[in-house]
């Protein structure tokens, strides 16, 4: 996807928001330097990644207990 289509992307999404804070937070965001949403975005990435990391379930003790029953 280039830039431009990245652009309306970005757009259409922030047009869909009616939450006024998060809209405010948004606001507060783009008017910092980009280095500063550059930060900001990876420290998301990243948190979001280690958050869906932690979710994945442990099955060993249900494997364990189906190989038991058998």
């Amino acid at each position: 996807m280039n830039a431009p289509e990245l652009k309306i992307k970005i757009i259409q999404r922030i047009i869909e928001i009616e939450d006024a804070e998060l809209l405010k937070s948004i606001d507060g965001l783009f008017n910092t330097s980009d280095e500063n949403i550059s930060k900001f975005l990876a420290n998301a990435s990243e948190k979001f990644q280690n958050d869906n990391a932690d979710e994945t379930e442990d099955f060993s003790g249900y494997i364990k207990e189906w190989v038991k029953n058998m």
